[in-house]
């Protein structure tokens, strides 16, 4: 019965890949769509991205993440962009690293919906060849299981900001997190989440792209940290004359807690929809 319901769960996860597209920052979405349309304050891109990861203590786990992103309304020169992150797993309990749930409770392989994680920035509507941005990050516990969630709610101060210089993107966005109320049975939560993103424009609409996910757990005992290095190739192409871009990344854990996976392999399509001032 597990087997067919982790089938179905790829099966699922597959096809929004092929119909949606599939990644997380607000830096990526900006580099697949044009200067014009990235400087619009009201935007909506619709990302999911599916990983898989193998190594870590308790088994391997694959995990589908849906980022809504979108831009609505501006405040003097500043435009407001958000992102909700939404996390669908089959996973393994106990293992560390993940975003919003540094102190994951143990137990056997489990499928279901992990903590919503939302952020918000306040970034300048003209920015050039970069942008900054500041805002808040909140984390909500709606985990449909104790393996998959901190059960704590938790907030803190977030940040993002991108480079462009020639055929080379660097960006990055993230937040740190502590917990504010929730199960007094859960440990508190004190994490930094980082999302990195480098691109550089290649010959014939190909790409690179590295764009590791960086976290940091204050409140660990042993290793804090979970650094992984890597990167993949990408295409931009265009569907109803918008661009998207698809691309494949591998990553491998140079610095990790104990348990946490050795690496890890992503699938990932952008696209930016504008919806005009």
């Amino acid at each position: 019965m597990r087997q067919k319901i982790r089938k179905y769960f790829i099966q699922i996860a597959w096809s929004c890949s092929v119909s949606v597209f599939l990644h997380v920052t607000d830096t990526q979405a900006q580099e697949s769509t044009s200067t014009s349309q990235t400087e619009e304050s009201r935007f909506f891109a619709f990302p999911v991205e599916i990983d898989t990861d193998s190594g870590a203590a308790n088994g391997d786990a694959t995990i589908l993440r849906i980022a809504p992103l979108y831009g609505l309304g501006s405040l003097s020169k500043l435009k407001v962009v958000h992102i909700d992150l939404i996390t669908i797993a089959d996973a393994p309990g106990g293992v560390p690293g993940r975003p919003g749930n540094p102190n994951p409770e143990p137990g056997e392989r489990v499928f279901g919906i992990s903590d919503l994680v939302h952020a918000s920035f306040f970034t300048p509507k003209k920015s050039g060849n970069q942008s900054w941005g500041f805002g808040g990050m909140l984390s909500i516990p709606i985990a449909t299981d104790e393996r998959l969630g901190s059960g704590k709610w938790s907030v803190g101060p977030s940040f993002r900001f991108t480079y462009k210089s020639g055929p080379w993107n660097i960006g990055a966005f993230g937040g740190q997190i502590w917990s504010f109320a929730g199960d007094d049975e859960r440990n508190d939560v004190s994490q930094l989440i980082v999302r990195g993103a480098v691109r550089r424009q290649l010959s014939n609409s190909w790409y690179f792209v590295s764009s590791p996910i960086i976290t940091a757990n204050w409140n660990a005992a042993g290793q804090k940290w979970l650094l992984p290095l890597g990167g993949g190739f990408g295409k931009v192409f265009k569907v109803n004359s918008n661009p998207w871009a698809l691309s494949l990344q591998g990553y491998y854990n140079v610095i990790k807690p104990d348990g946490a996976p050795n690496w890890s392999a992503r699938l990932s399509l952008i696209v930016a929809v504008p919806l005009g001032n």
